[in-house]
């Protein structure tokens, strides 16, 4: 199993942004130097909480300053974009990277995006995703002129000016492009069942217990049962919000009490403002009332000594049946060399007894 990190990122509204952006490069320079084999970057306008606008803008900072960590956009948000705009800058990505990138296709979850971009329901900006992916791979590989008319996207490609060089697009590095990704969220979803109809990498959620990132799977696999693919366990990411400390009180205490609880209750009022709080509970029946910040700490969030935590993310990988790549999700470093410790033990300790 490999060991990843996915970085929305998360910083308390309070906290400088210029300092929360230089830490967020830190982050994934320190992910490189621990062996980390890839790190996905998040994308929103309005959030706060979750501070990078322009994830490709980051990554391209990052490039130059890491040699091995591959790099995603963890999505682009592609009804907020035109699709032959994505396609193009993810390309020229891909080669000033020289093919570390890795890309990852979704439609956003935050209200307040939507209205800036004045963008109609979840519904149709589900189906808005899934023609601006089928245009950006169409762009990537077509060898022939076409003009695509769809419900949301018009695309003409294929005029060209010999002469001065005009109408070919740049194609990405990798051949015939980067592996691409679809964030996962409900147990029964359109974008798991999509994922695995057309062979994308299934990225799960850091929000769902166990037992529904399970079903996740499960959707992904009939989506590709029904396409005629065989789905590959070793291409499946699972994400988790985890801390690891000396021992469990320390590791408890700091999680309690600084910014790792406060971006699970963040997410907690993202899920409640969508009508989808279902999504991390262990019993159905259950009050919203009972989710709160210590029900977050021991059920959706993995926290502890390094026995506990890896006991812990042994029984995910027995529920699951096992997946190929771990996803730390990146935090605020509200105690810096806390936080960095929790990601080396996490490396260096953690992930070792699960191989």
């Amino acid at each position: 199993m490999d060991l990843g990190l996915f970085m929305m990122p998360l910083h308390p509204p309070e906290k400088d942004r210029t300092q929360s952006f230089e830490e967020d490069s830190a982050c994934i320079i320190l992910c490189d130097r621990l062996g980390y084999k890839e790190a996905w970057i998040g994308q929103h306008h309005s959030a706060e909480w979750e501070p990078i606008p322009s994830n490709d803008i980051f990554i391209a900072t990052m490039i130059p300053q890491t040699e091995n960590i591959r790099l995603g956009t963890g999505v682009s948000i592609l009804p907020q974009h035109h699709p032959a705009n994505v396609a193009i800058r993810l390309a020229y990505l891909d080669h000033l990277s020289r093919g570390r990138i890795n890309v990852g296709f979704g439609q956003g979850g935050i209200p307040t995006d939507w209205a800036l971009f004045d963008l109609p329901d979840p519904g149709t900006q589900g189906l808005m995703t899934l023609e601006a992916m089928d245009i950006i791979l169409k762009l990537w590989q077509s060898q022939e002129a076409f003009d695509f008319k769809g419900e949301h996207w018009r695309v003409k490609y294929g005029d060209t000016y010999p002469d001065l060089a005009l109408g070919p697009l740049l194609r990405p590095y990798q051949n015939p492009h980067p592996p691409v990704a679809m964030s996962i969220v409900k147990e029964t979803s359109m974008a798991a069942k999509t994922a695995g109809e057309r062979g994308f990498i299934p990225i799960s959620i850091n929000l769902a217990p166990p037992h529904k990132v399970k079903m996740q799977w499960d959707t992904y696999c009939e989506g590709a049962d029904s396409a005629g693919r065989t789905a590959d366990r070793s291409q499946w990411r699972v994400s988790r919000s985890i801390y690891v400390d000396e021992t469990d009180k320390a590791a408890r205490a700091h999680a309690r009490d600084g910014v790792f609880s406060r971006c699970l209750l963040y997410h907690r009022g993202l899920l409640e403002m969508s009508h989808r709080l279902d999504l991390v509970k262990i019993d159905p029946d259950m009050a919203d009332s009972d989710i709160t910040a210590d029900y977050l700490l021991d059920n959706i969030g993995i926290v502890g000594s390094v026995d506990t935590v890896t006991e812990r993310l042994q029984e995910l990988i027995d529920v699951t049946g096992g997946f190929g790549t771990l996803l730390n999700i990146a935090q605020d470093w509200d105690d810096k060399d806390r936080m960095q410790r929790s990601m080396q033990l996490l490396a260096e300790e953690v992930l070792p007894r699960l191989q």
